[in-house]
């Protein structure tokens, strides 16, 4: 006799299903009496029916009991009685057990997939070491045996003294240990999971972190130290680049990526690729910025305003090489931008045009997904005046 084999039940409703006998397909069955709940294999043998216990479901998950069911059913199709072939396989000696997944095992597996995404091969060595110094005690440990407790005493000493490194880790065994337990086909909240019991055992770091700011130039020494960079501008393209990015107030990344098709008539448009906010980004071209951007030389074979070695973004140390030279080692190249916004409210500019100009997020996000001026042109007298501002002291035509 043939029997259907379409699955009716998933693991969340074999969890919570309420008394009763409820079909999974062919011939597998939950049982729910008296809050236990087993698996039974209903089976038909001549004219009798008979019934096989698959064993209670809080040892036997859903997948086990597919597969049990499913030998049980070849076994009748086959003309052999299952419950006796069990009873006999009882009393026979048990074969030896399959070895046990270690950590150490399942991280090494997990990136041979995982790490060929992994383009940067900073990042590949990254993600093993930092598993081998932080997730050590696991190693040798069985993934089926790992909890949260375990999960929580590697990560305890560094949760709150190295924050990014402590988050990152967790992220990692929490992967590989998902990874295992596809492997072995095992359902279970994963230990590394802040939302199960390791939410309660670590601390939420959102509520601890100290955020740390860019060291900015004070308001009242920036026209004097801008004039340290204006004059040490044909020095390179690292000096000429931080020029660019105090009279724009962008951040360094865009600053050095910057390309000449973003130049226009009268703005800078960078696409959304390009930006942190991942969103398109228009700044007025005011008079110094536009005469000093003119200025660059220009590679055949790079489209950078600003290119290092061999046409490529120069590196964010070049830039903080630049600083340094200047005697600006004390400040970072984007505290300039805290800089202009501290400048920006101290003249009684609108906040919103400040923030459109560093593109910051204005406004909710209902108010965002409305606007369409980015208010260049009314940001542009505050640039303007940005300029003749840190001109002060530079020997800037004004």
């Amino acid at each position: 006799m043939r029997t259907s084999t379409l699955h009716k039940l998933s693991s969340k409703a074999a969890r919570s299903a309420g008394e009763g006998m409820h079909s999974d397909g062919g011939g597998l069955f939950l049982r729910v009496k008296n809050g236990q709940r087993s698996w039974v294999f209903r089976f038909t043998s001549g004219a009798r029916k008979r019934e096989m216990g698959l064993g209670p479901a809080a040892s036997v998950g859903l997948a086990d009991a597919r597969r049990l069911a499913g030998e049980a059913r070849a076994a009748v199709a086959q003309g052999r009685d299952p419950i006796a072939e069990r009873d006999k396989s009882r009393t026979s000696p048990s074969p030896e057990p399959a070895p046990e997944l270690t950590f150490r095992e399942a991280a090494d597996e997990f990136l041979r997939g995982y790490g060929p995404t992994l383009t940067n091969p900073k990042h590949r060595r990254q993600w093993w070491s930092s598993l081998d110094t932080y997730a050590g005690p696991l190693m040798p440990m069985s993934c089926r045996n790992i909890r949260a407790a375990d999960v929580h005493a590697c990560l305890s000493p560094i949760w709150l003294e190295k924050m990014e490194t402590a988050s990152r880790v967790r992220q990692r065994i929490e992967r590989v240990l998902a990874w295992a337990d596809a492997q072995e086909d095992r359902d279970r909240q994963n230990p590394a999971d802040m939302r199960g019991k390791l939410g309660f055992l670590l601390p939420p770091q959102a509520r601890v972190r100290i955020r740390s700011h860019h060291a900015a130039v004070p308001v009242v020494d920036a026209s004097e130290a801008f004039a340290r960079l204006w004059a040490k501008r044909e020095a390179g393209a690292g000096y000429r680049a931080v020029v660019a990015l105090v009279l724009s107030a962008l951040r360094s990344g865009e600053i050095r990526r910057l390309e000449w098709d973003d130049i226009e008539r009268d703005v800078i448009r960078i696409p959304a690729a390009r930006m942190k906010a991942r969103r398109d980004h228009v700044l007025p071209l005011t008079t110094i910025l536009a005469a000093h951007i003119e200025t660059q030389p220009r590679w055949e074979d790079s489209p950078l305003v600003f290119p290092g070695q061999g046409g490529r973004p120069m590196s964010d140390m070049t830039i903080a090489q630049a600083m340094r030279r200047t005697g600006l080692g004390d400040y970072t190249p984007n505290g300039w931008r805290s800089t202009f916004r501290d400048w920006a409210g101290q003249q009684g500019c609108a906040r919103e045009l400040a923030e459109y100009q560093m593109a910051h997020s204005v406004g909710s996000a209902t108010e965002r997904a409305y606007a369409r001026d980015t208010l260049v042109e009314a940001r542009r007298p505050m640039m303007v005046a940005w300029e003749e501002f840190l001109g002060g002291d530079s020997g800037v035509p004004a």
